[in-house]
């Protein structure tokens, strides 16, 4: 018998990592290349090989740039050179077509001829302020006359810009100037953000205006170096601090020029921009018109998008739109399919996949008329467009994952311009045709790359084999595959990036931000899609171990205070644990269903309903006609949102906005109750702990639930574990809702990067006079809120009595605030229900200008109505909502008769609702 052989393993070849080498061109940039490949042409090897990670942290180490400022050009340019800037074709706009409008909107017009002049004046003025080449200039402005004139002045001052969105937050603000370098910012006085350390000028500031007026508004001489940096632009980023782009001159002016070819036609119209202006979405409206001669029009900052259509209808038509998904679902929803499509010649759909709104405008025009447009930062704003094919359903899953096998988009993309689009491998080498490979883009668009992360440039921005030499091409992260016919069809994304709400968004970013908060041990965000090209980011958190009431609202409100509201989830879930596979890649299907919170949401089918609702009033006529100053109304339906329409003035020549905040007097009282009950809930308060007082004597939380006594201040007068007591409110209730323009004793001088709300600051009685001195001195105790910022109370209210997750309340608890409560013998009730409760009865010694402070809970069918009514001296305060329905009204004025202004417009709004169910506070 023979011996048993021994087992030979069998050999497996090695995987050899790749080895990579340092190349830069002749331009100074750098790049990684395989060591197995040879040089594309133009480049050269710097001396430094190895793992790619050596190589980077080598080209983080010598390479300065990328720079706002690059190599300076060798020849001069003459008239219509291949390297003209955006200002350059602006400025001969204006010599060509002086009196043309180039941009209008909200209270202003601007000329083609003013609009160079202005801008001019505002270049010599930054250049006295040490503003030259090489320099980056924070812009942080909203749409209004400025922003064009202060951008082509800081270009042709020959420095950058840097765009800033006003609503995001201040941190954010401040974080991406310190990043980019940028030592000063050109703002407005409602905008600017604190913890900046440069120099501010504001727009609106006089002695800003005075300096502009003294400079000379004739040309510059010099240009825009086409190499330099023209935006320097925030994009997402997957770990650490968002980067930011360096578009140059000449990459914007290409896209420029391909856009004003392909878009704007003949018969001018130009376009509407009505998304942020610092978003990468808004730059092709913002100047691709003026490039071609033609107007751009600005919504008004405070354009409620349920007005959209109408406002487009009234204004256009335009030669192209560019819209979001969800704002083309929106518009023809409100126009419907013929009225949308008689807004624009064509539709430039970006920042998503979009619906089957596109497919069928598509049907209705000319072939090719509506476009899906993909561009980023990277390639200059550069877009690769794909014509939406008519009748075709492109509502496409764009939820994405980690794995590349996530649901196909199969969307083919031709490139504008001379841009070039390259499906390669891991080695930059073509795939084969119906292969899956990387997507590449190259031509004169390839941004210079991210300001101060010269190895991220050098991983995203890497050498082009087939292009001329020297030249970079752009790793987008995006899947594609080339046909046998040669399209080129996007197939997914080798990243987690998104589009939400208009905005590309990495869930990464949002996930640092939950690891920030101390009891975080775990956060997974991803993105689900909400409609057709927008996604919301849905979070789950485990607690970290010992950690004690973590509560889902507050770590929604940490991420707001941190992130751009697109970034913020719209959903947090607390999970024991995350579930995952064997690779340890998270399993989506086992997560449980995501918590929603009843997000303020304009752009949906509440929104629509808007004209219906506020049809049957107007607002002015009814001030007028009651000698009441001013007043905001907000409508509520559906459990959201969806009006807020203001009018008159503050009585100090100040017009009412729709952040003009107001005192609400006894009503302050349940905002605080709403903040005392989340720390009983909490186990940090007892029912029978002294809250406030009245006069000497403590007041207790059961005493305000059941209004044993009266007369009560308008809020607690002790404080809780020693935090005063604005701040407690603060972190209990007006933060965590997102009520930036309330605050007790006025609101907060600054949130979000804004200033604080205007107060309406003089009262007036019943026939319209003012009253004598200061009759509103800032209480610490007095609530001053906005008709939005209300209506949110009321609702967070309802949310809690439901038993909604994420509510401040649990539901036994929020029911205390509504219970019924039994009449003392020979009282008399306000209320016309069964029993006026919880919060209800009339007002005692403490009630102001001689008047009850009504709180009414009646049952009316199947539902319950609440209503809170006020009358501070020289104002009124009325807040009302029907429980289940979700509908209901708030009414803030500075006169007294504003009661009677509350009833009519109470009374046709109930005569416009089905089945009559406006919430009613005046029984």
């Amino acid at each position: 018998m023979s011996e048993p052989q021994p087992v030979v393993p069998a050999v497996v070849p090695a995987v050899v990592p790749a080895q990579w080498r340092v190349v830069l061109n002749g331009g100074g940039e750098y790049s990684i290349w395989r060591t197995d490949r040879e040089l594309p042409a133009g480049w050269r090897a710097e001396g430094t090989s190895g793992a790619r990670e050596r190589c980077l942290a080598r080209i983080q180490e010598v390479w300065a740039d990328p720079r706002p400022a690059g190599p300076r050009r060798s020849a001069a340019r003459g008239p219509g050179a291949a390297d003209d800037s955006v200002a350059d074709v602006v400025g001969r706009q204006a010599r060509r077509v002086p009196g043309a409008v180039a941009v209008r909107g909200e209270g202003f017009a601007l000329s083609f001829g003013a609009l160079d002049a202005v801008s001019n004046r505002w270049a010599r003025y930054l250049r006295s302020l040490g503003v030259g080449r090489g320099a980056l200039v924070g812009v942080l402005l909203g749409r209004g006359a400025e922003l064009h004139a202060v951008t082509l002045g800081v270009w042709k001052a020959g420095a950058g810009c840097v765009p800033l969105d006003p609503d995001f937050p201040a941190a954010r603000l401040t974080a991406l100037l310190a990043d980019t370098g940028a030592r000063l910012l050109v703002t407005e006085v409602a905008y600017g953000p604190d913890g900046f350390g440069g120099q501010i000028r504001y727009v609106d500031d006089p002695e800003v205006r005075g300096a502009l007026a003294r400079h000379r508004d004739g040309p510059l001489a010099g240009a825009p170096d086409p190499l330099d940096a023209a935006y320097v632009t925030q994009v997402p980023g997957a770990a650490g601090r968002p980067p930011a782009v360096a578009v140059t001159h000449r990459g914007l002016a290409h896209h420029m020029a391909w856009a004003a070819r392909e878009l704007t036609g003949a018969d001018g119209g130009g376009t509407a921009v009505f998304a942020p202006v610092a978003g990468e979405l808004a730059v092709t409206g913002l100047w691709a018109p003026l490039w071609a001669g033609q107007r751009v029009l600005l919504a008004p900052r405070a354009l409620d998008l349920a007005e959209l259509g109408g406002w487009l209808t009234a204004a256009g038509p335009f030669a192209f739109l560019t819209l979001t998904p969800g704002h083309l679902d929106l518009l023809v929803r409100q126009l419907g399919d013929a009225g949308s499509a008689a807004t624009a010649l064509t539709f430039v759909i970006a920042g998503g996949a979009p619906g089957p709104a596109a497919a069928r405008l598509a049907g209705l025009l000319a072939p090719g008329r509506v476009r899906t447009a993909y561009g980023t930062a990277e390639i200059s704003y550069g877009t690769f467009l794909t014509p939406v094919q008519p009748g075709t359903d492109t509502d496409t899953d764009t939820d994405t994952d980690t794995d590349t096998e996530s649901r196909v988009l199969d969307t083919s993309v031709v490139p504008g311009g001379d841009t070039a689009l390259r499906v390669l491998d891991g080695a930059c080498l073509p795939v084969p045709d119906g292969a899956v490979g990387e997507l590449y883009v190259a031509g004169p668009g390839v941004a210079r790359g991210y300001v101060g992360r010269a190895a991220l440039t050098a991983r995203r921005f890497v050498p082009d084999p087939c292009g001329p030499p020297g030249t970079r091409m752009h790793r987008t992260g995006q899947l594609a595959r080339r046909t046998a016919a040669g399209e080129v069809r996007l197939v997914g994304r080798t990243d987690r990036e998104v589009w939400s709400r208009g905005h590309r968004a990495d869930p990464a970013e949002t996930e640092e931000a939950l690891y920030d908060h101390p009891s975080v041990a775990e956060a997974v965000v991803i993105g689900v899609q909400a409609a057709p090209g927008d996604a919301r980011l849905t979070a789950y958190v485990v607690p970290r171990p010992g950690a004690q009431g973590l509560d889902a609202v507050a770590l929604v409100a940490h991420c707001r205070r941190r992130l751009p509201a697109h970034l913020v989830p719209a959903s947090l879930t607390l999970v024991d644990e995350v579930p995952r596979d064997a690779d340890g890649r998270v399993e989506r299907s086992a997560l449980p269903e995501p918590h929603r919170r009843g997000a303020r949401d304009s752009s949906g089918g509440r929104a629509s309903r808007r004209r219906a609702l506020l049809g049957g009033y107007d607002l002015a006529e009814l001030l007028a006609a009651h000698r009441v100053p001013g007043a905001c109304v907000a409508v509520v339906d559906d459990g959201g949102l969806v009006a807020v329409e203001a009018a008159g003035s503050d009585g100090a020549g100040r017009p009412i906005t729709p952040r003009t905040a107001f005192p609400v007097g006894e009503l302050s009282r349940y905002v605080a109750t709403l903040g005392a009950l989340r720390l009983m809930d909490e186990g940090l308060l007892p029912p029978d702990a002294g809250i406030a007082r009245t006069g000497d004597t403590p007041l207790t939380l059961a005493d305000l639930l059941d209004r044993r006594r009266d007369g009560a201040g308008p809020a607690p007068a002790a404080d809780a574990g020693g935090e005063a007591f604005g701040p407690l409110m603060r972190r209990l209730v007006l933060g965590p809702l997102g009520l930036d323009d309330s605050g007790f004793g006025g609101p907060p001088p600054r949130t979000n990067g804004r200033s604080g709300a205007p107060l309406a600051g003089v009262g007036h009685d019943a026939t319209g006079r003012a009253l004598d001195g200061d009759q509103r001195a800032l209480d610490p105790a007095e609530l001053w809120t906005t008709a939005a910022d209300l209506a949110e109370v009321a609702l967070e209210i309802r949310r809690s009595v439901l038993g909604a997750p994420l509510a401040l309340l649990g539901r036994a608890t929020a029911a205390r605030m509504l219970a019924p409560r039994a009449r003392e013998p020979g009282t008399v009730r306000t209320g016309r229900g069964p029993g006026s409760g919880g919060l209800g009865g009339p007002g005692g010694p403490g009630s102001r200008d001689g008047r009850a402070t009504r709180v009414d809970v009646d049952a009316v069918g199947s539902d319950m109505e609440f209503g809170y009514e006020a009358a501070p001296p020289g104002y009124y305060a009325a807040s009302m909502l029907c429980l289940r329905a979700g509908r209901g009204l708030v009414v803030l004025a500075n006169g007294r008769a504003g009661d009677r202004v509350c009833g009519e417009i109470e009374a046709r709004l109930k005569s416009r609702t089905p089945n009559g169910g406006q919430a009613s506070a005046r029984r």
